[in-house]
């Protein structure tokens, strides 16, 4: 059984972020856990998944990334992520650069991903500073309940 692995890479030679943006992939064609081909994709402005996701007013939207079974990347929303899903692509982010390397973890099984990003990350990451700094005054960052069992 073929499988297509599709990497953000803006660059062409390394994992890049923003998915949604991204116009240039590279496509691994993965036979018997091994890399039969490795191909770089360019996609015009009106093929961007952030085109598909928001501007494509047909009433059933196709992007090229639809053909492939996993999209690897730097960053993608959730959103991104279930649209993906919604056309049987697995997107996973991770932190791997080397694509090679990230096709090999993942037919290893090593290879981390990570949580979606959120679309509100910049409102979230403010709270959340914010929330540390209140602990940071409580007891040394640890509610006060550090090594006082009773």
């Amino acid at each position: 059984m073929k499988i297509k692995v599709a990497i953000t890479s803006q660059n062409k030679r390394t994992v890049t972020k923003h998915a949604g943006e991204c116009r240039n992939f590279l496509i691994y064609t993965i036979e018997d856990e091994k890399v039969i081909s490795k191909e770089v994709m360019s996609l015009g402005d009106n093929q961007t998944l952030k085109y598909t996701f928001h501007e494509d007013t047909s009433d059933i939207p196709f992007n090229p990334i639809y053909d492939m079974d996993i999209l690897l990347t730097g960053s993608i929303g959730r959103g991104g992520v279930n649209k993906l899903a919604m056309n049987n692509v697995a997107a996973y982010v991770i932190q791997e650069k080397d694509p090679d390397i990230a096709v090999e973890k993942l037919l290893n099984g090593t290879l981390e991903a990570f949580e979606p990003v959120s679309h509100h990350h910049h409102h979230d990451h403010d709270h959340h500073k914010h929330h540390q700094h209140e602990h940071s005054h409580s007891g040394g960052g640890c509610g006060g309940n550090c090594g006082h069992h009773h």
